[in-house]
């Protein structure tokens, strides 16, 4: 009784190799990112990136409290 196994899919190699080179332009992609942020923080001390840190949940916690409110009340 065949009712709880899966069944194996053929693995197409155009598809393989298609999703590999996507995988790897996103890669490549969030390495640029996320050195081009890296550079541009380099000089900040470790107090002042915590207090940006905390000002930016603050505001997003902010901005999601007044739309839940504005939901709730309209």
């Amino acid at each position: 009784m065949k009712l709880f196994r899966k069944n194996k899919a053929d693995v197409n190699p155009k598809r393989e190799e298609l999703a590999g080179r996507i995988a790897g332009r996103i890669i490549g992609t969030q390495s640029r990112l996320a050195a081009y942020l890296n550079s541009r923080t380099r000089h900040l001390t470790c107090r002042r990136k915590l207090l940006l840190l905390i000002v930016f949940c603050l505001l997003f916690a902010a901005a999601n409290l007044w739309l839940l409110i504005g939901s709730i009340t309209h």
